[in-house]
């Protein structure tokens, strides 16, 4: 009795060409790299506070110029292009246009990489916006706390709440 020989092909979760073997439909596509955008329309290129769920807590909000909140359209639109399913998107609000003086994040889910939020932080200690002052917001990919992508950043005005 002969022996066989046969090669057996990708081993379940090895990536082959841009796909992974032994997922739905045989393969789920991997982007060759990480991308993010944010966009705000120019008529919600505003932000101001409002009081958190949480006692004695802030939220961030997308508004326009008399500080009105769109809970269901014009609100930012986030959109990730990730290469691994456990990355998640936050989003960041600095009053420094380089981001070196961070006021506020908000973390989404992992692997949500399609998102619409009026809230771009949550639970601040205190009320950091003022009124007319210039902040500045944008999204990052992160990957276990480590960004591998960043959108360009967008420039927001402060509202009196």
């Amino acid at each position: 009795m002969g022996t066989i020989v046969q090669e057996y092909g990708p081993i379940y979760g090895e990536v082959v060409n841009g796909t992974v073997q032994g997922r739905p439909n045989g393969s789920v596509y991997v982007p060759i790299s990480n991308s993010i955008s944010i966009d705000i329309l120019a008529t919600r290129r505003f932000v101001r506070t409002r009081e958190s769920l949480t006692p004695d807590k802030y939220d961030l909000v997308v508004c326009n110029s008399a500080g009105q909140i769109s809970w269901v359209y014009e609100r930012p639109e986030i959109v990730a292009v990730s290469q691994d399913l456990a990355n998640n998107i936050q989003l960041q609000v600095a009053d420094i246009a380089d981001f070196s003086n961070i006021i506020g994040v908000l973390d989404f889910t992992a692997g949500m990489f399609n998102v619409q939020s009026a809230y771009i932080a949550k639970n601040l200690d205190s009320d950091v916006i003022v009124a007319d002052s210039k902040y500045y917001v944008r999204a990052v990919l992160m990957a276990n706390s480590t960004p591998v992508a960043v959108s360009s950043s967008i420039e927001l005005t402060g509202v009196a709440e």
